[in-house]
């Protein structure tokens, strides 16, 4: 398989998460988003769409919206096209929040936003680590039950009716939650939900668990040395410290979906 990584407009994260699939055996490409625009049958070249992090037009109509309405008025066809193909699409924090936009995940309602990311509760921009269960059986996560992961935005806190909440729950749509280092839960208590978010969702899925958004930033997290607490694991730790981290398995995990 091959990724196509998106690029353009204040994305910003587009080399770090091409680098993690190229370390996961996956090799792809940065596209900007109008040579996409400029000729869609790209999309027909990949088997894995990636959009990164970053601050899409500034956040300035609210985080991934405007980038998420470029893409709904130019590629909306050819994205579904992709989509309903046998095919694999990550979301991550700016990413997560366009693929919410575009309605691609939850996907519950016709590809209609059923979902928002607000506002922190904190009302600024958190930047932490933070403990995650993984809460459902989606192709990117697979053999992954607990991770620790850095996050980094100012509009993380994912909002919903109560009615789309317990279709999601009924739907196993919730891939992730905040956790305690202790992997009890969250419950919404600050700093272990950074962000105030409903039943401390992390990421959701659509349906086929093969759309994956999440606001925490796996591709920031591929090597052990980038660990917060590396120093003090190395020092505790008498054996084999592994290279990678254990967010290379949700990288990996979409090779293995192909081979």
């Amino acid at each position: 398989p091959k990724v196509l990584v998106l690029s353009g407009y204040g994305l910003n994260c587009e080399e770090e998460v091409c680098f993690a699939f190229k370390v996961a055996g996956i090799p792809g490409k940065t596209i900007h988003i109008n040579s996409l625009i400029s000729n869609p049958c790209l999309l027909k070249k990949y088997q894995i769409l990636a959009i990164p992090g970053g601050f899409s037009y500034g956040d300035h109509t609210g985080s991934g919206n405007a980038l998420a309405w470029k893409i709904r008025s130019n590629l909306w066809q050819e994205l579904q096209e992709f989509i309903h193909r046998d095919t694999l699409t990550i979301g991550i924090c700016n990413g997560c929040q366009i693929l919410v936009n575009l309605g691609l995940v939850p996907a519950i309602r016709n590809n209609k936003p059923s979902v928002a990311l607000a506002s922190n509760k904190t009302g600024v921009y958190q930047c932490r680590w933070v403990h995650l269960e993984v809460t459902n059986n989606s192709i990117w996560l697979k053999n992954i039950k607990q991770i620790k992961l850095p996050v980094a935005h100012g509009e993380g806190n994912f909002v919903m009716q109560a009615e789309t909440l317990t279709q999601m729950e009924q739907n196993q749509q919730i891939a992730m939650k905040y956790a305690r280092a202790d992997d009890k839960v969250a419950a919404g208590i600050f700093p272990y939900n950074p962000n105030g978010s409903i039943a401390d969702i992390a990421a959701i899925t659509d349906q086929t668990g093969k759309v994956l958004a999440m606001m925490p930033h796996p591709e920031r997290a591929v090597f052990s040395v980038q660990g917060e607490d590396w120093f003090l694991f190395r020092r505790n730790n008498k054996k084999k410290i592994s290279k990678y981290s254990g967010s290379i398995k949700i990288f990996s995990n979409a090779l293995n979906y192909f081979v």
